[in-house]
């Protein structure tokens, strides 16, 4: 099995994994930032730069990670090269996910508290 053949179908399932999620991330997240912020232009500024910034992480992730593919010649270890390395993208997307929930959580606690001070 030709590697280019690998690099095809890694690129176009992280591609299509990428858009995925960022589109649902960048739909839903709006409302959690105009939440927290109480401002729409700033919510979608917010939202618009954590956008971007999620897929610059992610497209240099995959093209760091294409580098680093074995020779592949057999379905077997396409396979195998495949789960690997697009297991690895959505634990890391899985991560900066929770990672921006927590992080909105306790902004969104301070808000709270802060409103509670001033009342």
């Amino acid at each position: 099995m030709n590697n280019i053949y690998v690099y095809i179908l890694y690129l176009s399932l992280a591609t299509l994994i990428t858009v995925g999620v960022g589109r649902d991330l960048h739909k839903n997240g709006y409302f959690l930032i105009l939440d927290l912020f109480q401002n729409k232009l700033f919510a979608k500024t917010v939202n618009n730069l954590l956008l971007t910034g999620y897929y610059l992480v992610n497209l240099g992730y995959v093209a760091i990670v294409i580098s680093n593919f074995g020779t592949v010649d057999s379905l077997n270890l396409a396979m195998n090269e495949l789960s690997k390395k697009l297991g690895a993208i959505l634990l890391i997307l899985g991560f900066l996910h929770f990672n921006n929930i927590i992080l909105l959580h306790l902004l969104s606690r301070r808000k709270q508290i802060i409103k509670l001070f001033n009342t």
